[in-house]
C-alpha cells in the first residue's frame, strides 16, 4: 500500500500543571492487490476520517471502495474491508497510546530555575516505534507497489517569504533558534545546536541541518539550510529578522535556493513545526507581555 494523503497535525502541550494533547488526521491509503482468478492489478482507497483527541479509535470514520467493479474485484474488496479495516483501526490506536505514553512523558511541569517559563521537555524520542507500526501496516497489506522517484528532476530554485507575529520580547523569540534547550522543547526532539558563526545544526534526528552564517543577537540570523530529501550538498539560504513592534515581536524569514518541487511543504513546514509550536510551547501566541 501507500499513503496518497495525509494531512493534519499533532501537539502535545503542558497548560498550568496539566498535559493537553491535540490531533487531528485525515489519511487516504491506496490497495493493490491479485487473486488466483486474475493476474490484472486490483486497486483501491481506504479513507481515514476525524482521527482525533475527541475519537477513540473505534469512532474514527474508516472506509474502503474500489477502483473498477466486477467479480473478482469486489472478492478482493471484501478482503480488504475484513482484514485491513480492523488493521487500521488498531494501528491508530497505536498512535494514541504512543503519542501520550512517549510524547506525554517528555512534557513535564516546570521546575524551580529552569529559567524563562520553559516547559522542560526530555529529548529521547523513539523514531523506532513510528517505524514499527509503519512495518505493521505494510505487512498486512496484500500487494505493494508504487512509482519509483524519478532520477532526473529539473531542480529550478525559488525564494519565499513568511511573517509571523510573537506575544514577548524580542530576546526571547530569538532565543528560540539559538537556544537548544528551547528548541528541544518545541521541536519535541532532538537539537543538535552550535549557536556560533560557522556553527554546525542538526534538527529532527537529521531531517534538517545547516551552518550558522551570521548571528546579531537579538536581530538577525543567517543560516545555511538544507532538508534532508534535497540532493547531496544542495542547501538554501535562510535569513531571520526580529522587529520589536512595541506589544509584539514581528518574525521576517526569508530563504533563498529552495528547489521548486519542495517550495509548499518547506513554507508549510515553518509554520507547523517552528511557529505554531513556538507560540503552543511557550504561550507566545495570545495575551500581553
Amino acid at each position: 500500500s501507500e499513503d496518497t494523503k495525509c494531512n493534519g497535525e499533532a501537539t502535545v502541550n503542558n497548560r498550568k500543571g496539566k498535559v493537553i494533547y491535540f490531533y487531528e488526521w485525515d489519511l487516504e491509503l491506496k490497495w493493490c492487490g491479485k487473486t488466483a482468478m486474475s493476474n490484472d492489478n486490483i486497486t483501491g482507497k481506504i479513507i481515514i476520517e476525524n482521527v482525533s483527541e475527541e475519537n477513540t479509535e473505534d469512532e474514527v470514520d474508516i472506509t474502503t471502495r474500489q477502483e473498477k467493479s466486477g467479480g473478482e474485484h469486489s472478492k478482493l474488496h471484501q478482503i480488504v474491508k475484513q482484514q485491513l479495516t480492523p488493521k487500521c483501526r488498531e494501528i491508530i490506536g497505536q498512535y494514541i497510546q504512543f503519542l501520550q505514553t512517549t510524547h506525554g512523558k517528555q512534557v513535564v511541569l516546570p521546575t524551580k530555575g529552569a529559567g524563562q517559563g520553559i516547559n522542560a521537555v526530555s529529548t529521547k524520542t523513539k523514531p523506532d516505534s513510528v517505524n514499527s507500526i509503519k512495518k505493521q501496516m505494510d505487512a498486512a497489506v496484500i500487494s505493494k507497489s508504487g512509482p519509483k522517484k524519478t532520477e532526473n528532476v529539473t531542480l529550478q530554485r525559488t525564494e519565499f517569504s513568511l511573517k509571523d507575529t510573537f506575544k514577548c520580547r524580542r530576546e526571547e523569540l530569538f532565543q528560540c533558534f539559538v537556544n537548544p534547550d528551547r528548541m528541544k522543547a518545541y521541536l519535541r526532539g532532538e537539537a543538535d545546536v552550535d549557536p556560533r558563526e560557522s556553527g554546525k545544526f542538526s534538527l529532527l534526528a537529521g531531517a534538517i541541518t545547516g551552518t550558522y552564517l551570521e548571528i546579531q543577537p537579538e536581530d538577525k540570523i543567517q543560516q545555511h539550510w538544507r532538508f534532508k530529501d534535497w540532493p547531496a550538498d544542495m542547501f538554501s539560504s535562510v535569513t531571520l529578522t526580529f522587529k520589536d513592534t512595541g506589544s509584539s515581536t514581528e518574525l521576517t524569514l526569508h530563504q533563498t535556493g529552495v528547489p521548486q518541487y519542495s517550495l509548499e511543504q518547506i513554507k508549510q513546514g515553518w509554520t507547523r513545526y517552528y511557529f505554531q509550536p513556538i507560540k503552543m510551547t511557550f504561550g507566545y501566541g495570545s495575551g500581553s507581555l
